[in-house]
């Protein structure tokens, strides 16, 4: 064994995209990046769910990995999309909607339902869906028409009756929901001279009173202005044809349903058989972080904020979570903090048997230098290992290393004599420890006798 002398990286023979700028963010407070990025920890894994901060995450240090793809989160449903209409749907094939309508169904099996009820249900989501493209172009084909005959004044005109129609019944509907009731013996009619304009909202669970520690349904008080506006906006946006997903399904000539209308005069034959449905289930791609990473983040950088059941985690509650998680996760943060600060960006290394891989810049620049095992000793290189080795699985290791053209790298995380449990207990021991690394290199007895010869 010899001391660790880095060597120069192996570079990627294609590298598709530009090196940016690593956090931690900039220190202007009007710089747009200056902001905290959140992540929530779900089922002891801490995910990402914002695309935003994913792909800032990952973009600006090479932190995490997607949950459905290797490694940088860019997993879509389909890699093929056409057009119809406005829309750009997915195409996916008849065996991967087969595939995703067992997942709805096991899903919904789940929840308790019954068999009838299931297959009721995916009855519905799998019928072939028509999208009504002809109106609005025969709409515009009139328009155009009516300006082509010298109408524009006619077709402004009726434009401006069905808008004056339109504000008509607003304001019927405005007129109607003033409070009812004599306003003199009314307290709250001065106040608020109109009732709320759902009151369907009030007795919806999600919204909680700003004053008591209860539901709005629970303790009768009326919402603010700001909680039924948001009310609103829910409910504005849940439009039916928003509301699925739709793909493009490919089906043989057996299960095609005679040719269903997708464009204007255009039929699915001749878009190759391509049936619109409703994606029966679907996956959304999030970025899962390493507990060593996520603590980096919050603790080091200072750019992440975790949250758990709605609340935001202080960092001494994440360093007694993460410890109870994991228990070695002291020793191997030390390590990954090490790193870090060294400027090589750690990712995990169970695919070579080992805890961490070091890329220079990241994965998309250069391939993985060093699989590094991580220990933690005493002041005399003394202590309860995690991974004991022989001869052979030492050996073993140290030769699936060399295979992938990678050096095999023990990396010791020195802890004090004096360390307490106490001290353990809080982030603050990191400051303690002592890292070195040790390099393994395998003994070629051909190779040592040509070097000697050679002095």
């Amino acid at each position: 064994m010899t001391d660790a002398v880095f060597q120069a990286p192996k570079r990627r023979a294609r590298v598709y995209e530009s090196f940016g700028a690593p956090l931690p963010v900039s220190l202007s407070a009007q710089d747009e990046d200056h902001s905290i990025h959140t992540a929530e920890l779900i089922s002891h894994q801490v995910i990402v769910t914002d695309p935003v901060h994913t792909h800032s995450l990952y973009e600006r240090g090479y932190f995490g990995k997607g949950v459905f793809s290797r490694s940088r989160p860019e997993h879509v449903i389909s890699h093929q999309w056409k057009y119809i209409g406005d829309r750009c749907l997915p195409v996916i094939s008849s065996s991967e909607y087969q595939k995703r309508l067992s997942w709805a169904r096991a899903a919904l099996r789940m929840q308790g339902l019954e068999d009838e009820s299931v297959d009721h249900a995916l009855q519905i989501l799998t019928k072939p869906v028509e999208f009504d493209i002809k109106e609005e172009h025969s709409q515009e084909r009139t328009k155009s028409q009516a300006k082509s005959a010298g109408g524009d004044s006619l077709v402004d005109q009726s434009m401006d009756d069905v808008a004056c129609e339109t504000d008509l019944n607003l304001n019927l509907d405005t007129a109607g929901s003033r409070r009812q009731g004599n306003p003199v013996y009314d307290p709250l009619a001065e106040l608020y001279p109109r009732e709320p304009e759902r009151l369907e909202q009030l007795s919806n669970p999600n919204v909680k009173c700003s004053r008591h520690d209860d539901w709005i349904a629970h303790c009768g008080c009326r919402p603010d202005e700001n909680q039924l506006m948001s009310s609103e906006r829910i409910v504005a946006s849940t439009d039916p044809s928003e509301a699925y997903e739709y793909v493009l399904v490919e089906v043989s000539e057996d299960d095609d349903d005679g040719g269903n209308s997708t464009e204007d005069g255009v039929s699915m034959d001749q878009l190759g058989k391509l049936v619109c449905r409703i994606n029966p289930f679907t996956m959304m791609e999030y970025l899962q972080l390493s507990y060593e990473e996520a603590f980096f983040l919050v603790y080091a950088l200072g750019c992440l904020s975790i949250y758990y059941s709605g609340e935001a985690l202080s960092v001494a509650q994440l360093w007694t979570m993460f410890r109870s998680l994991q228990p070695n996760f002291s020793t191997s943060y030390a390590a990954y903090h090490y790193f870090r600060s060294k400027g090589w960006v750690p990712k995990s290394g169970i695919k070579y048997g080992t805890d961490l891989m070091l890329y220079r810049k990241g994965p998309p620049f250069y391939h993985a230098s060093y699989s590094v095992v991580v220990e933690r000793v005493d002041a005399c290189f003394r202590g309860a290992s995690l991974r004991p080795f022989s001869w052979r699985s030492l050996a073993a290791l140290s030769r699936t290393t060399g295979n992938v053209s990678k050096e095999l790298m023990l990396c010791y995380v020195i802890t004090p004599s004096d360390l307490t449990e106490d001290e353990l207990s809080s982030p603050e021991c990191v400051k303690r420890f002592t890292v070195q690394e040790v390099l393994v290199s395998r003994w070629v007895s051909s190779r040592e006798r040509t070097e000697q010869e050679d002095v």
